[in-house]
Protein backbone atom coordinates (compact mmCIF):
# COMPACT_ATOMS: atom_id res chain seq x y z
CA UNK A 1 0.00 0.00 0.00
CA UNK A 2 1.38 3.83 -1.01
CA UNK A 3 2.92 5.59 2.21
CA UNK A 4 3.16 9.26 1.21
CA UNK A 5 0.31 11.68 0.25
CA UNK A 6 1.42 11.56 -3.83
CA UNK A 7 1.25 7.96 -3.65
CA UNK A 8 -1.91 7.67 -1.93
CA UNK A 9 -3.74 9.92 -4.10
CA UNK A 10 -2.35 8.22 -7.33
CA UNK A 11 -4.29 4.89 -5.77
CA UNK A 12 -7.60 6.62 -5.56
CA UNK A 13 -7.50 7.80 -8.79
CA UNK A 14 -6.79 4.72 -10.25
CA UNK A 15 -9.07 3.10 -8.43
CA UNK A 16 -11.71 5.44 -9.67
CA UNK A 17 -10.16 5.39 -13.33
CA UNK A 18 -10.37 1.47 -13.10
CA UNK A 19 -14.04 1.16 -12.50
CA UNK A 20 -14.82 3.85 -14.84
CA UNK A 21 -13.07 1.84 -17.52
CA UNK A 22 -14.67 -1.21 -16.40
CA UNK A 23 -18.21 -0.32 -16.53
CA UNK A 24 -17.41 1.43 -20.01
CA UNK A 25 -16.23 -1.73 -21.35
CA UNK A 26 -18.68 -3.75 -19.86
CA UNK A 27 -21.36 -1.59 -21.12
CA UNK A 28 -19.77 -1.84 -24.77
CA UNK A 29 -19.88 -5.90 -24.55
CA UNK A 30 -23.70 -5.80 -23.13
CA UNK A 31 -24.82 -3.84 -26.57
CA UNK A 32 -22.84 -5.59 -28.66
CA UNK A 33 -24.41 -8.99 -27.74
CA UNK A 34 -27.80 -7.08 -28.04
CA UNK A 35 -26.57 -6.23 -31.59
CA UNK A 36 -26.03 -9.79 -31.94
CA UNK A 37 -29.02 -11.51 -30.61
CA UNK A 38 -31.00 -9.18 -32.65
CA UNK A 39 -29.44 -9.58 -35.56
CA UNK A 40 -30.06 -13.55 -35.29
CA UNK A 41 -33.06 -13.00 -34.17
CA UNK A 42 -33.94 -11.37 -37.71
CA UNK A 43 -34.54 -7.75 -36.22
CA UNK A 44 -32.20 -6.15 -38.31
CA UNK A 45 -33.78 -2.60 -37.51
CA UNK A 46 -32.98 -3.51 -33.96
CA UNK A 47 -29.77 -4.44 -34.60
CA UNK A 48 -28.29 -1.57 -36.59
CA UNK A 49 -29.82 0.78 -34.15
CA UNK A 50 -27.63 -1.07 -31.17
CA UNK A 51 -24.62 -1.29 -33.76
CA UNK A 52 -24.71 2.40 -34.06
CA UNK A 53 -24.84 2.74 -30.58
CA UNK A 54 -21.86 0.08 -30.31
CA UNK A 55 -19.65 2.58 -32.33
CA UNK A 56 -20.73 5.42 -30.27
CA UNK A 57 -19.75 3.68 -27.06
CA UNK A 58 -16.51 2.46 -28.67
CA UNK A 59 -15.68 5.65 -30.12
CA UNK A 60 -15.90 7.45 -27.23
CA UNK A 61 -13.96 4.79 -25.00
CA UNK A 62 -11.13 5.49 -27.51
CA UNK A 63 -10.99 8.94 -26.94
CA UNK A 64 -10.69 8.27 -23.03
CA UNK A 65 -7.87 6.13 -23.75
CA UNK A 66 -9.63 2.82 -22.28
CA UNK A 67 -9.21 1.08 -25.67
CA UNK A 68 -6.66 1.20 -27.96
CA UNK A 69 -7.46 2.99 -31.90
CA UNK A 70 -7.04 -0.30 -33.17
CA UNK A 71 -8.61 -2.21 -31.00
CA UNK A 72 -11.47 -0.23 -31.46
CA UNK A 73 -11.33 -0.51 -35.33
CA UNK A 74 -11.60 -4.07 -34.78
CA UNK A 75 -14.49 -4.70 -32.57
CA UNK A 76 -16.59 -2.31 -35.05
CA UNK A 77 -15.44 -4.16 -37.61
CA UNK A 78 -16.43 -7.47 -36.85
CA UNK A 79 -19.32 -6.45 -35.32
CA UNK A 80 -20.03 -5.15 -38.77
CA UNK A 81 -19.14 -8.60 -40.59
CA UNK A 82 -21.53 -10.32 -37.71
CA UNK A 83 -24.48 -8.38 -38.69
CA UNK A 84 -23.91 -8.48 -42.50
CA UNK A 85 -23.44 -12.28 -42.88
CA UNK A 86 -26.57 -12.66 -40.64
CA UNK A 87 -28.29 -10.47 -43.20
CA UNK A 88 -26.92 -12.55 -46.32
CA UNK A 89 -27.76 -15.84 -44.37
CA UNK A 90 -31.72 -14.43 -43.83
CA UNK A 91 -31.63 -12.93 -47.30
CA UNK A 92 -30.82 -16.50 -48.57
Amino acid sequence: MARNLSAMKRHRQDEKKRLANRARKSTIRTFTKKAVVAAEAGDFEAAAKYQKVVQGLVDKATKTNTLHKNTAARRKSRLARRINSLRQQAQA
